[in-house]
Formats: structure tokens, C-alpha cells, sequence
């Protein structure tokens, strides 16, 4: 009998990792059935969506979940169901961590293999955390190399650093830069709401004296042109409209070619700096976001690159962005000179970090990060395989 695997991604971001996964358990094992809650990419890579993640998820935020809590109450309730009814050989959750912790403990109560890809950032804040997942979580399949290190110095040693998906877009080719501002406020529509203007805005701003400067955003997929284009030319002139584009395109890419860019603080930073690019991360939230934050998150800077490499970009946030600050930042790494250099070199440090990996017990080959995690999801569901089988078969014939 074919394995049975429930997935649970609750952003773009986790869709577009996990759907190589998916992709690679299907070309190992055709007939393996994946279910649950995920996006297109997982769903064309052939998993079966009970629950679509850019209706459902892809809310982060402390008050911005109360506003969407029916919807991520209703998926909850839809996952449950099925790790119970349809008694699947793993549980594979990636971030998402508020919803998918829960989901572990049900999966655990089930009596269902747990395995956590991209586990929860234990490490920047709520530490407590990582008691759940030594309770809950069978396997963690990290992609930051000092997670390992963190979890095992707290008692946890199942944790396999798969690697970085980023780091295999790494290329030391040469490229030529076009004279172009590159934005990507988001994926989630509030957060495009908050941070594009001021972006907009400051880029017509820097514009004034060098109008020769093409600016360029990125969309996430779940994002409308028709929103897109209102947001535009509700904050900058006639004018400012004519030098913009906007696309639904490949970021990477993008970001390969531009000249800088104002990047909202998340995985896209990781994509900055693999590209080369040479950027400022921004991010605007409620105060109620900003209070917890405040005093909950031990972390002072935020940015996933600063994280891994103190420094590396400047980080503009706020409730309300400061546009004369931004305006500063991006100036600096937009003209030649210090601080362009600077950024440039840290990036390039950063890039350097992301090609480390673990090759998994009994994996006979290197593998790409993907088929690495596909390797760890699938041993962990062979542990109990066949007892499951027996079990289900019972189920059936009874």
C-alpha cells in the first residue's frame, strides 16, 4: 500500500519550498498520495488541497489574525479531521508555526509520525517552544545551519540541516545591472497595503534627481494587478506611473538584474542575497504587533540576512515607515561608494553560509535540498509503515 503523507503549508513562502519536496516524493514513489493544506505549487506538483493556503492562510501579524480567525479555524478543523480519519503514515508541516504546533499535537494524539520542515523560530523568541517539539515533532528538517546546534544545546538532537532551497539558485556568473529599483512589498494583501506606498512613494522621491531611475514590482501570485495598479496611482504622480512595471515574475530573476532594491523583511531577503542585490528591508505592522514584539522577541534586528550575518542591510520599520530614513538607506546602496560595497560584501557572506547541508542517515547520495527533506520525510513514514498498513487494512476489511 502506498504511503500516505498530510502536508501543511499556511503561506506562499512554505507552498513554493514544500511543492520540491512534493515533487520529488512523487518521482520516487508515484503512487505515495499527499493531502492537506498547501498552494498551487504543491498542488501541481501533485499533492491534493483539502484547504487552499492563499485563501485560508497566509496571515501573519497579532492583530491581523483575529481578523482572518473563522477562516484559520475552519482549516484547522478541516486538517484534524483528516490526520484522524485518514490515518496517514507522517505529518509534514512547514512554518506556519501558531497553527502547525497545534496540528502536531494532534497528529501526535493520533499517533502519527511528525515531521516539522522550517521549524519555529524558537530561536528569536517564545523558546518555550522547542518543549513542544520534542513532545510533538518526530523529525525537524532545518534550513539554517545554526539550528541544529540550538536545538541540540536545549536537548533535541532529531534535527537534520537539509539545507537552504535558496542556496542552490547560487551562480557565480557575472550579470549587468539595469538602472532599476526593485520592490516586493508582500504576499499578504494588509502588508501590501501598508508598506507599497511609502515604497512608491520614496521612489518617486529619489526619482527627482535621477529620472533616468526605472522602478519594478514584484507581485506575489496571490496578488491582482487591479490592486497593484490602484495602490500606484493612489501615491505617486502621472509621471512616476510611466517609469513603473509591475510583475507576477520570477524574483530571483529580477532581483539578478536590478540595480537595488526595498525588500519587506521575510524569505525574499534570503532571495536578495542570493541574487547580489544590494537592499533595504522595511516592514510596517499594528502597534499591537509592535508592542508584542516589543517584548516578547529577543532578537534586534530582523531581517533573515541580519540574522544569520549582524548588518549586513539596513532595516527600516515601523508602524508608519519613515520615508526620510528609507529615502536615506536606499540612496546609499543605489549611488557607488561605502555603503553600496559594504552591502555587497555582507550579501556576499551571507550567500556563502546558505550552501551548507547534512546529508541524511542512509541517504547514499548528496541530493538537492528537496530531495534531501523527501528522503527524511519518507524514512521517518517507513519507521511505522508497516503497521500502519496492517492496521488500515484491518480497518478496511472490517
Amino acid at each position: 500500500m502506498s504511503l500516505r503523507i498530510v502536508i501543511s503549508a499556511g503561506e506562499v513562502s512554505g507552498d513554493r519550498h514544500l511543492s520540491k519536496a512534493v515533487a520529488a516524493l512523487k518521482a520516487e514513489q508515484p503512487d505515495c498520495q499527499l493531502r492537506g493544506m498547501a498552494g498551487r505549487e504543491c498542488e501541481q506538483a501533485g499533492a491534493e488541497l483539502l484547504v487552499d493556503c492563499y485563501r485560508s492562510g497566509a496571515t501573519m501579524g497579532f492583530a491581523e489574525i483575529f481578523k482572518s480567525l473563522s477562516k484559520i479555524i475552519s482549516s484547522f478543523r478541516v486538517m484534524s479531521k483528516l490526520i484522524r480519519e485518514w490515518k496517514p503514515d507522517v505529518v509534514v508541516l512547514t512554518d506556519y508555526p501558531d497553527f502547525n504546533m497545534r496540528l502536531a499535537k494532534v497528529a501526535h494524539r493520533a499517533g502519527c509520525k511528525v515531521v516539522y520542515f522550517i521549524p519555529p523560530k524558537a530561536w528569536a523568541w517564545r523558546p518555550g517552544r522547542v518543549e513542544l517539539i520534542k513532545r510533538y515533532v518526530t523529525q525537524v528538517a532545518a534550513i539554517f545551519p545554526f539550528e541544529k546546534k540550538f536545538y541540540a544545546d536545549r536537548g533535541y538532537s532529531r534535527v537534520t540541516y537539509v539545507g537552504n532551497p535558496l542556496g542552490e539558485n547560487i551562480t557565480s556568473e557575472s550579470v549587468d545591472r539595469s538602472n532599476t529599483l526593485l520592490m516586493l512589498p508582500g504576499s499578504r494583501k494588509f502588508e501590501v497595503e501598508l508598506i507599497l506606498p511609502p515604497m512608491l512613494r520614496v521612489f518617486e522621491r529619489i526619482r527627482r534627481d535621477r529620472p533616468a531611475l526605472r522602478g519594478r514590482i514584484i507581485a506575489a501570485p496571490n496578488m491582482s494587478t487591479e490592486t497593484l495598479g490602484t495602490l500606484v496611482r493612489a501615491n505617486v504622480s502621472a509621471d512616476t506611473v510611466e517609469s513603473l512595471s509591475w510583475t507576477h515574475g520570477d524574483a530571483l530573476e529580477e532581483m539578478r538584474h536590478a540595480r537595488a532594491g526595498i525588500l519587506k523583511s521575510g524569505t525574499c531577503n534570503l532571495e536578495g542575497a542570493v541574487a547580489g542585490l544590494p537592499f533595504v528591508s522595511v516592514y510596517s505592522g499594528s502597534w499591537v504587533s509592535k508592542v508584542i514584539t516589543w517584548a516578547l522577541v529577543r532578537l534586534k534586528e530582523y531581517s533573515p540576512v541580519n540574522i544569520m550575518r549582524s548588518g549586513t542591510v539596513r532595516e527600516v520599520f515601523g508602524v508608519r515607515i519613515d520615508e526620510d530614513d528609507l529615502e536615506r538607506a536606499v540612496i546609499q546602496i543605489l549611488d557607488d561608494g561605502v555603503g553600496r560595497d559594504s552591502s555587497i560584501a555582507g550579501l556576499a557572506e551571507v550567500r556563502a553560509m546558505l550552501t551548507g547541508f547534512d546529508i541524511p542517515a542512509g541517504m547514499k547520495r548528496e541530493g538537492t535540498s528537496a530531495e534531501r527533506l523527501a528522503y527524511v520525510i519518507t524514512s521517518v513514514a517507513q519507521g511505522e509503515n508497516d503497521a500502519r498498513v496492517n492496521e488500515r487494512q484491518g480497518a478496511e476489511n472490517a
